[in-house]
């Protein structure tokens, strides 16, 4: 019995590359650290080749905070007044991986994957000046950015529950002026139930800012006050 053997394909070697979508300020910029440029979902992302860096990201199963420093380097003076006028911190970041086909030197069609969504948290400009003959300056900027699980982390955030508070009206929301919501706060406030056990308050400050009195009660007093004789 004969069997047909099937020829191996030539075995093709595989380069990635990162491409970097940075939104400041609704103001996007495209760029990747590939040889030449690229368009992905009708961006085109300029390339910088070895003048972009960025640290190694992570690959977890479940969600992390990790961060991810993004390093551009060699950038000429005129454009660091340009960058440091925007607001880069709040800035949103996505990152993507493109394959490529090491023979060709092109991205395989629809291999390429986001790695990473965040925000940018904090930036650094580090300036290298040379003295020697015509004397220049370049300049590095690297950009820190969390993933969103990193900034809901560190975020605060709440309400008071003075009634007042809860009268006062935010357009954004379109909450009315007449909230009831806390209202009973200040009647809760202090309040005990122990259900038969005689209670004696803690001295607390009304809104007024007076004293609102040691609410002390003898057994005989509060058995008659829950009772309603």
């Amino acid at each position: 019995m004969t069997t047909a053997i099937t020829a191996v394909d030539t075995e093709v070697r595989i380069e990635h590359g990162v491409l970097i979508d940075l939104n400041l300020n609704g103001t996007e910029y495209n760029i990747s650290n590939c040889y030449k440029t690229i368009t992905y979902n009708s961006k085109t992302y300029t390339a910088l080749a070895g003048f972009l860096t960025i640290s190694e990201i992570q690959s977890n199963i479940s969600s992390t905070n990790d961060d991810i420093q993004i390093g551009l380097s060699a950038i000429p003076n005129t454009y660091i007044s340009a960058i440091l006028g925007q607001p880069v911190k709040g800035g949103e970041v996505s990152i993507y991986r493109a394959f490529f086909n090491y023979n060709t030197q092109e991205v395989i069609s629809g291999e390429i994957y986001r790695r990473f969504n965040g925000i940018i948290t904090n930036f650094n400009v580090q300036e290298d000046i040379n003295a020697t003959g015509d004397p220049t300056a370049t300049h590095t900027i690297t950009v820190v950015a969390s993933s969103i699980l990193g900034v809901l982390e560190n975020k605060f955030s709440g309400r008071r529950t003075n009634p007042d508070d809860f009268k006062i009206v935010y357009t954004e929301i379109g909450n009315s002026g007449t909230d009831p919501s806390m209202d009973r706060v200040l009647t809760l406030h202090n309040a005990a139930f122990d259900f038969g056990r005689p209670y004696v308050g803690k001295t607390a400050s009304t809104t007024t800012g007076t004293s609102g009195g040691n609410n002390q009660y003898t057994s005989d007093q509060y058995v008659q006050d829950t009772t309603g004789e």
